[in-house]
């Protein structure tokens, strides 16, 4: 087992950035308000995640001060976790389960196509159909414009193809 899956390495990394910034307080203090032992804080100290997060969290808090926007990030980062376990629990209810997936979808992006990427509906062909009404007199043109959609029925058998 990895010792970042032990403890909530973000919430320490937000707290050494934190002492870096601002009190400098002695590492011993430190290490005893998060509840670590002297070799779990090594062994925290070591990681390469762990190192770069705090670069990113101190960088933030100088840039920005403790934000809410910061102390939110780190509380999202456990939230999707506990999101996960619920979507992948099986006792948990499927309409759960799938608003808990498609809230991940939306927060990751993957629900917005990009710009230009032909399937935003701006660049999307169209198919236009064109009417003549009357013989006697001006002919009468109505265009309908219809967007294709990803539900094609056969005009045959009345079934989604």
């Amino acid at each position: 087992m990895i010792i970042t899956d032990l403890i909530d390495w973000e919430q320490v990394a937000l707290s050494v950035a934190r002492n870096q910034v601002g009190p400098r307080r002695p590492v011993e203090e430190l290490i005893a308000d998060l509840g670590l032992t002297e070799h779990t804080f090594e062994l925290l100290c070591e990681d390469h995640l762990f190192k770069r997060k705090v670069r990113e969290f101190a960088k933030e808090l100088i840039d920005n001060g403790s934000s809410f926007a910061l102390k939110a990030q780190v509380q999202a980062v456990e939230l999707l976790k506990t999101n996960y376990k619920i979507a992948k629990d099986p006792d948990t209810p499927p309409n759960v389960a799938v608003q808990a997936i498609n809230s991940v979808v939306r927060w990751a992006g993957f629900d917005r196509r990009p710009e230009g990427d032909g399937n935003d509906g701006a660049n999307r062909p169209k198919i236009s159909i064109n009417i003549s009404l009357g013989e006697n007199g001006p002919p009468t043109t109505r265009t309908i414009e219809i967007l294709p959609t990803a539900e094609i029925t056969s005009i045959e058998t009345g079934e989604r193809v």
